[in-house]
């Protein structure tokens, strides 16, 4: 596993998410209403631990992607496994991460640099375990580093601020295999090639058939002084247009047949 420093956004490539299918949006829906209905939770630790009333949450986006093994730095991630299969990944940008530390441990020098410490990592892993509990049981998680599961999976960018004075960035990272597993736990069956079965579906759509038997013109006025019980004289068309809507399907001829009107189809 590659060990090379990487943004954690950096060669994260976006997908049309048309072709990936239904369950994987219904896990991306399912996680954007936990990490909503959660956040106040962790807003609520993070108010406790750094002693600040200040502190806000909020989703920023949660986009399926396409996850590689160099898509990030994983000495600045905090990684946890799920016993089923799969893992999430946790992180803070360099400048939050050392903000809330220094604030965290009450440090009183101002830090200058970016450079993450074995103490900024144990606090980003507290909020990890957190987070991981949103998803599953804590007995559910291991806090370990195991290969990338390479593959499609979901990223979670979530803005976090301390008043008007940061702002910065929370990314959740859920990987293929993690993926996966939510989708087997919901039963989710991912279809394949839904062409087909669209197209079964759209055969027995009932629609209705509109066929314009007759037109007439006339002025608004006499429009305006019709009543109930008048009478209009009309002709049937010699052509008949037929459409579903607004779309013209084809044309056809009225005639008799057994004593009632019928559409013969040009």
């Amino acid at each position: 596993m590659s060990k090379k420093n990487h943004n954690i956004n950096s060669e994260v490539k976006t997908l049309n998410v048309e072709l990936l299918g239904k369950p994987i949006h219904i896990i991306r829906d399912r996680l954007e209403k936990i990490i909503n209905d959660s956040s106040n939770g962790l807003i609520s630790e993070l108010q406790n631990w750094l002693n600040s009333q200040f502190i806000d949450i909020n989703t920023k986006s949660l986009e399926i992607f396409e996850l590689q093994a160099t898509s990030f730095n994983m000495r600045a991630v905090s990684q946890y496994s799920h016993e089923a299969s799969g893992s999430l990944f946790i992180h803070f940008d360099e400048k939050t991460l050392i903000k809330f530390s220094d604030r965290f441990y009450g440090t009183d020098i101002v830090r200058k640099h970016s450079v993450i410490t074995s103490s900024d990592k144990r606090l980003q892993d507290r909020v990890g375990k957190l987070i991981c509990q949103w998803i599953a049981p804590k007995e559910m998680w291991q806090a370990k580093d195991e290969d990338i599961s390479c593959g499609i999976g979901l990223k979670a960018e979530l803005n976090v601020s301390i008043g008007t004075e940061h702002c910065g960035e929370l990314t959740l990272i859920f990987d293929n295999q993690l993926v996966q597993t939510l989708i087997a736990q919901l039963d989710l069956q991912p279809n394949e090639d839904l062409k087909p079965q669209f197209q079964r579906s759209l055969k027995n759509t009932p629609v209705k058939l509109n066929v314009l038997l007759s037109k007439k013109s006339m002025p608004l006025s006499d429009v305006l002084s019709l009543s109930p019980q008048d009478i209009l004289p009309i002709e049937l068309l010699s052509t008949a247009p037929v459409s579903i809507g607004n779309a013209p399907l084809f044309t056809g001829r009225v005639a008799e047949q057994d004593g009632q009107l019928v559409l013969i189809l040009n």
